[in-house]
């Protein structure tokens, strides 16, 4: 685990919404440049994600599971499964 995310210490990547906004933001961006990040919220074990585009939005859930292993994110490492999600949510869009 990277050292400023350690679950062991009482702190993860989850813990810090900016961190997953940023995460988010960059997946998003890759994918389509014309959809925002329109509200998140955090719950118990997940994020929720509101995707804008066009008068139109999408919602997307982000399990704590998948946000944890996409601790290294900035390095290109990325959880599959949290890729897949925001990509078909944006397909729907």
């Amino acid at each position: 685990m990277s050292p400023q995310f350690n679950r062991f210490d009482g702190m993860s990547i989850f813990d810090d919404k900016g961190e997953v906004k940023r995460l988010v933001a960059k997946v998003v961006q890759e994918r389509d440049s014309g959809v925002t990040i329109d509200r998140m919220r955090k719950m118990d074990f997940s994020y929720v994600f509101i995707l804008f585009k066009r008068g139109r939005s999408k919602e997307v859930e982000l399990t704590r599971s998948e946000i944890e292993a996409s601790w290294d994110w900035k390095n290109g490492n990325i959880d599959e499964t949290l890729q897949r999600k925001i990509e078909t949510t944006l397909s729907e869009l």
